[in-house]
């Protein structure tokens, strides 16, 4: 019998004697990644806004609003770059950031510049295929070089920040929000979506 039924649904789809079930739409989850809505004028992100390249800068889609969080940025081709975290207001368009008070970041030529002010400088730069990884605890913003930190932390950030990345001389980043290549450090973990986006 059964046999039966399932022949004759399969000739009723066939034939759309309107017995057929229609097909659901499956709601895609929002995910983290870089946002169109916050980048600069002549900044291109590709694979659903994980890479960036062009020029200028970009912001996540969402602010980090947990205590503890990490996130990875993949060097895939060098050239001018940065990486860190933004607010809002952080200036997209000038190449490099760090050069106003809304963005905290380490750039390619060893610098951490936060208001027009290097900061600190590391001595081992990345290279391309070296993985950047990046730790906030709303105290310090800390950067980790292939799973090693740089102990070279930022400790005035401020405000709601998002992840932040730029680029310019034809460098390309993967930044990567999930499974990561490195563990987190002990109780950092991915970063949480905030409800504006769920």
């Amino acid at each position: 019998m059964a046999s039966i039924f399932c022949c004759f649904r399969g000739c009723a789809s066939f034939l759309d004697l309107g017995f057929a079930t229609p097909a659901v739409p499956i709601k895609k989850q929002p995910t983290i990644a870089l946002d169109q809505q916050h980048i600069g004028q002549e900044v291109v992100l590709v694979k659903d806004g994980s890479r960036i390249c062009g020029t200028g800068g970009a912001l996540g889609n969402t602010a980090i609003m947990q205590d503890k969080a990490y996130f990875e940025v993949r060097l895939q081709q060098s050239g001018i770059w940065g990486i860190g975290l933004g607010s809002e207001k952080a200036d997209m368009n000038t190449v490099p950031m760090g050069n106003d008070t809304d963005s905290w970041v380490m750039c390619s030529d060893g610098y951490l510049r936060h208001n027009k002010e290097e900061m600190h400088h590391i001595t081992q730069l990345p290279q391309e295929g070296d993985t950047i990884g990046v730790s906030y605890n709303h105290i310090e913003l800390n950067f980790y070089l292939n799973g090693q930190k740089l102990d070279c932390p930022f400790t005035n950030v401020r405000g709601q920040v998002y992840p932040a990345v730029y680029v310019d001389d034809g460098a390309v980043l993967d930044v990567v929000f999930d499974n990561f290549v490195h563990d987190p450090p002990p109780g950092f973990d991915k970063i949480i979506l905030s409800n504006c986006l769920s």
